[in-house]
């Protein structure tokens, strides 16, 4: 199946939301990191979560909450049987379970 071309109106409006959602996602990454914003209402938020989280990468996600990094985020997920590739939205049932209990979400 072949793409459809862009116009340059089009590629440009697409290349505007990317960067929108990219920027997005840091100030979200930034602000966990702080302590500002904890991911349980992340989590709650269903329009900034429907928007910008779903598609990010677990891994991301969890490395960017306080006191873990990049290595503790990969002992966390291999616990919870997550691969790192996996994005939020892409979990399954029992992943998103572990996951939420994990994080005292539910």
């Amino acid at each position: 199946m072949a793409l459809k071309n862009l116009s340059d109106k089009d590629r440009k409006k697409g290349l505007e939301k990317a960067r929108r959602v990219r920027k997005k996602r840091a100030e979200i990454k930034d602000l966990l990191k702080k302590g500002k914003l904890d991911i349980r209402s992340l989590f709650k938020d269903g329009k900034l979560f429907k928007e910008y989280v779903i598609n990010m990468k677990v891994i991301n996600l969890v490395s960017a909450l306080p006191g873990n990094g990049r290595v503790n985020a990969l002992e966390i997920l291999k616990d919870l049987k997550i691969s790192p590739n996996k994005k939020v939205g892409g979990l399954g049932k029992n992943q998103k379970n572990s996951f939420y209990k994990f994080f005292n979400i539910a």
